[in-house]
């Protein structure tokens, strides 16, 4: 994905990372579950679905996204997800990746 956008391949971490969620991940979770219950209740369960198969990207990859702090373990990167943009924001100490926090692109932080 990354060469199809001007960057660098990015080799995958030898086996895959442990991926856990925090208590303010779920919640954003469950916000999103929430928000589409009442506007679509079949995607509801989909878009959750998506999320969780998009961030499980980073067990593999755990350096694609982009450092947000100057902390090199706290990173940031944009996906899509059927058709919506979220951001998802975790942390990678090289032995486990966090996942902290995840926003949909139009939501105000």
């Amino acid at each position: 994905m990354a060469a199809h956008v001007g960057h660098a391949p990015i080799s995958p971490v030898a086996g895959s990372i442990d991926l856990d969620w925090s208590d303010d991940a779920l919640a954003d979770l469950d916000r999103f579950a929430a928000f589409l219950q009442q506007q679509s209740p079949e995607l509801a369960a989909i878009v959750a679905e998506e999320i969780i198969a998009r961030a499980q990207l980073l067990s593999r990859h755990p350096k694609l996204g982009r450092p947000i702090s100057t902390r090199e373990e706290y990173r940031q990167i944009v996906m899509q997800v059927l058709g919506g943009t979220y951001v998802f924001q975790y942390r990678y100490d090289g032995n486990r990746i966090v996942m902290l926090r995840v926003f949909h692109g139009r939501e105000a932080r």
